[in-house]
């Protein structure tokens, strides 16, 4: 599908506009079919999910702001309706509405392991990542990672090394014109030579500490795979494992020993059914040995019947849903059959709310009430 340059701004302006993530967006653009249509019923949507104030709107000049920022510095803007996008990141429910990519993007056509760990790695740990990336590397896979300290780095550095076809894929949690760490400006232009920077953060994004976290889906999205090397249990590290597992994605770990902390994700992540690895071998006979990896597996694209619902079908189960959620998430799935309400119905709560600032969204398709808001 090829989206008109109006259309185009009016994507960039429905993501970058107050209180709508990935899912939200996802719904709206289902519903209405097109983000221009989706745009003229916002205000509406929010005002029925109990907002007072005015929707926080982007301007089409700060879209248009973006596409100018990106010619410039020679950064694709990928949209998720677009055939451009990558494929099998276009299939996880939460995908990125938008994707700002630094580099070339033919690496997207190509099978790509995602290999992360912590910042405090061991000496042992950042070598065993640059050896398998640069084995990977040497196999013709692309190597995702997210640009941080220690593992990340090292895997980076590891595909980098490569005399085959270097090729890796880094995912950032900031613009992709920006360096983060200072530290990685060494390699940060060899990422773009011989692979891409990824972000689904515009320009001027303001650098926050939950950006990261955000970003794993799209490390694990974008990969047919995800090897942990040392990680904490409670890490970045592995929550990029569980969102692989969500996704239908094979999950690998590195044992090390029980007296180390770094060790602790991916011993925990064996014990639940990790494969557990020491190789790039491990890894590629495990993908090539599985059935062959099929889009359907991991697709849940919303799908709308787009005649308007009737304020009398809603008017109702608004009721219903306010009175079945609280500050504790809970599945969507089981909202939906505990309250034996239509799909659509719900969603179109759930979108209402989430547009007032009420509704707060978690990984794993879970949702909980905002009280506080206004």
């Amino acid at each position: 599908m090829s989206l008109s340059d109006s259309e185009k701004i009016s994507c960039l302006r429905l993501m970058m506009s107050e209180n709508i993530g990935p899912i939200t967006y996802a719904h709206l653009l289902s519903y209405y079919g097109t983000a221009t249509e989706a745009l003229k019923h916002i205000g509406d949507l929010a005002a029925r999910g109990g907002r007072k104030k005015p929707m926080a709107l982007a301007t089409e000049n700060m879209a248009k702001e973006q596409i100018e920022i990106a010619d410039k510095k020679n950064v694709k803007i990928l949209f998720r309706q677009e055939k451009e996008y990558p494929a099998l990141l276009r299939h996880i429910p939460d995908a990125a509405p938008i994707l700002f990519v630094l580099g070339n993007i033919s690496v997207f056509t190509k099978k790509s392991v995602a290999i992360v760990g912590t910042r405090n790695a061991s000496v042992n740990g950042k070598a065993l990542a640059r050896k398998i990336a640069y084995d990977l590397a040497e196999a013709d896979y692309n190597v995702v990672s997210g640009m941080a300290h220690g593992i990340d780095r090292a895997a980076h550095m590891g595909a980098l090394s490569s005399p085959h076809i270097p090729t890796t894929t880094a995912v950032l949690g900031t613009a992709v014109d920006e360096i983060y760490p200072i530290e990685n400006k060494d390699i940060y232009d060899e990422v773009v030579r011989n692979g891409c920077l990824v972000s689904e953060f515009p320009f001027h994004t303001v650098l926050t500490p939950r950006n990261f976290p955000r970003r794993n889906r799209i490390i694990s999205g974008l990969s047919l795979g995800t090897l942990v090397i040392e990680a904490q249990e409670k890490s970045g590290s592995l929550i990029t494992a569980r969102e692989a597992a969500s996704q239908g994605r094979e999950v690998f770990a590195v044992p090390g020993s029980p007296v180390d902390p770094r060790s602790s994700g991916p011993n925990a992540l064996i014990r639940d059914g990790a494969y557990l690895v020491t190789s790039a071998e491990d890894v590629i006979n495990i993908l090539e040995n599985r059935p062959a990896f099929s889009l359907k597996e991991t697709e849940k694209d919303i799908q709308y019947n787009t005649v308007p619902l009737s304020e009398n079908n809603l008017t109702d189960a608004r009721q219903i849903v306010y009175q079945s959620l609280s500050t504790d998430p809970v599945s969507v799935d089981d909202l939906i059959r505990e309250t034996q309400l239509d799909v659509r119905v719900v969603n179109i709560i759930l979108v209402e709310l989430a547009l007032a600032g009420r509704l707060e969204r978690y990984p794993g398709n879970r949702v909980s009430l905002i009280y506080s808001v206004e």
